[in-house]
């Protein structure tokens, strides 16, 4: 089959990704918490990460989940995402929270 050619129906499996700026992640989440993501999530070069959106609400809503992780997952679960891509240079969302990175190793620093 060419590439200008339509595949049968069927033959590909979509997904949707919901693109979220980083700000809506807190410097601490982002340091200490995503490397150690208990479901599938992946650094995204030097500047993010792709996240798989967990079904399991066991894992989501548990204890010591950040809260701003669970806010984009269920804004993610409500527009039928599977993946959330977090981008620094990503949208921001008026109805999450927003974190300055940049204020907060000023005052850690």
């Amino acid at each position: 089959m060419s590439l200008a050619q339509k595949p049968e129906t069927g033959a590909l499996e979509l997904c949707t990704l919901l693109v979220l700026s980083t700000a809506h992640m807190s410097l601490q989440t982002a340091q200490d918490w995503m490397p150690g993501c208990p479901w599938s999530c992946f650094e995204k070069g030097d500047y993010g990460w792709f996240m798989y959106v967990c079904d399991d609400v066991g894992i989501t809503e548990a204890t010591g989940i950040p809260q701003e992780i669970r806010s984009a997952i269920h804004v993610a679960k409500r527009n039928a995402c599977t993946w959330i891509m977090w981008d620094r240079d990503g949208p921001v969302v008026e109805e999450l929270p927003e974190y300055d990175w940049e204020a907060t190793e000023r005052t850690t620093a």
